[in-house]
């Protein structure tokens, strides 16, 4: 609005009023947490307890963490989240402003590596992070999407809305399978007083994500690390072959348990077991 005036002197004014531009909001980035973790927020840390799970933080201009908003609101402290390690869930947390201190909503929306529509996960959050539990998604890769408005803050005309991608991510909650678990048992005939061995195989297969540990134990004794026969997890299907030594003078006809169990990189794991009889 433009307004032509003149004072008392005979000077001529102008004065201009105007409203600022509107600006879209910005995603500045986003952090997907490892799995397994859950981020929630109001929970009450005593001193010098530290939370169980530190939370990769999202590239942010405050590196304290703590954000005050100023808006058309009153002044509001956004505290981050304390994280948690719950099995099955799955954390992202990101940062976004808005240059003309709007208050901002946020949505998420997920989809898997080659699918090319988005499904929305959650809306009309206030908080720049989200947990959910991961089980009702299919095993795979993904990718997300946080979608911010600054809608709370202007009319619908005048609303702008921003969008921002995140990393892949992959989602596995099934357990590795184990296949051909064996044990043959090995006489030790020129040495009766030294324990028998007993050869045992099995091969540990994951379909999507790698063998991270594999474990023994005899008759319901302490879990023994075993190493694959290549020396190092880190495929999707470990062999692994490793001899046990029994007692000595174990009776004959005598039978053991031998219990196997294979961890993957998400901590799922899959177990089987065999009998073995002492001729």
């Amino acid at each position: 609005m433009i307004h032509d005036g003149r004072s008392g002197d005979g000077i001529s004014w102008i004065s201009l009023a105007y409203l600022p531009r509107n600006v879209a909001p910005v995603v500045d980035a986003i952090a997907v947490q490892d799995p397994g973790v859950r981020a929630q927020a109001n929970v009450i840390i005593q001193t010098g307890q530290q939370p169980s799970v530190n939370l990769r933080q999202p590239q942010t201009s405050n590196p304290t963490g703590v954000v005050v908003t100023q808006s058309t609101s009153p002044v509001r402290f956004e505290q981050p989240p304390q994280g948690f390690h719950e099995k099955g869930y799955q954390s992202v947390l990101w940062s976004a402003h808005d240059e003309n201190d709007d208050d901002l909503r946020f949505s998420i929306y997920f989809r898997g590596e080659n699918e090319t529509g988005w499904k929305l996960l959650k809306d009309k959050l206030e908080q720049k992070f989200y947990s959910w539990d991961s089980t009702a998604m299919a095993d795979g890769a993904y990718y997300l999407k946080i979608a911010a408005t600054d809608a709370p803050s202007n009319p619908p005309a005048q609303a702008l809305t921003t969008e921002r991608e995140s990393e892949r991510f992959v989602v596995d909650n099934t357990p590795p399978s184990i296949e051909g678990l064996s044990a043959t048992w090995n006489r030790v005939q020129s040495a009766p007083n030294i324990a028998d061995p007993s050869i045992v195989q099995f091969t540990a297969r994951d379909a999507t994500s790698s063998i991270e540990r594999a474990q023994y134990s005899v008759d319901g004794g302490d879990w023994v690390i075993v190493t694959p026969k290549n020396g190092i997890s880190d495929a999707p299907e470990e062999h692994y072959q490793f001899s046990i030594a029994l007692p000595a003078g174990t009776a004959h006809g005598s039978e053991h348990t031998i219990a196997v169990r294979a961890y993957d990189r998400f901590e799922n794991v899959g177990s089987a077991k065999t009998i073995v009889k002492v001729p």
